[in-house]
């Protein structure tokens, strides 16, 4: 049995950590949203966070603290899909029907795309799928702030999220120290969530100077 590279109090923390700062970057998402009306999570990054919790809380369950923190994601999920329904443009969307199609539409092939990842990779704490879903969130995140600036968004999301990501990176990283793929992932969802964090600091101070 491999051995874990930090002591298991330490992995604790880092997990409870990880599970505070996320729960808090959902909770200014959508605190943000409201106050700007406005959607504070890119929409595919959306659809791929719901289906991955609806996942690992019903099918996949974890032991009980970190089922607890997935049921505390999963329900700040749906707050943010209704702000989705609320405040996406209307241009986009012609219809309410029709946006409503689309968004179950994306969630079932987010459902069906990560479950076909957890049962190919025999990955069933969905380590693979959850950082894969983080890289492309971050991606996302730097283009929404360069379209939209900084409706929905804030210097605090983009630190706590890069706090919560750090803290599974460097737990993921114990866990399983010898994995190429995901140490590609923490690395480039670190630079990326640093490049976010200066782009939203740069914005949020030159609409505060303007």
């Amino acid at each position: 049995m491999m051995e874990h590279l930090l002591p298991f109090a330490i992995e604790r923390l880092l997990q409870l950590g990880l599970g505070f700062f996320w729960t808090m970057t959902y909770m200014l998402i959508i605190l943000k949203g409201f106050r700007d009306q406005s959607l504070g999570m890119p929409f595919a990054a959306l659809c791929a966070n719901w289906a991955w919790e609806l996942l690992f809380f019903f099918v996949f369950p974890f032991e009980p603290l970190q089922q607890a923190i997935n049921f505390i994601w999963l329900s700040l999920d749906c707050i943010m899909v209704g702000q989705f329904l609320i405040f996406s443009k209307r241009q986009l969307f012609p219809s309410r029907n029709l946006k409503t199609v689309i968004l179950l539409s994306s969630l079932a092939l987010s459902i069906l795309l990560i479950l076909g990842i957890t049962v190919e990779f025999h990955d069933y704490i969905g380590r693979y799928s959850a950082f894969g879903i983080n890289l492309m969130m971050s991606i996302l995140f730097i283009r929404m702030a360069r379209t939209q600036g900084v409706l929905g968004q804030s210097v605090a999301i983009a630190c706590t999220k890069m706090i919560g990501t750090l803290c599974a990176s460097l737990l993921f990283y114990s866990l399983y120290p010898d994995s190429l793929l995901l140490l590609i992932m923490y690395v480039s969802i670190l630079v990326l969530d640093v490049f976010y964090f200066i782009l939203i600091w740069k914005k949020t101070r030159n609409r505060t100077e303007s």
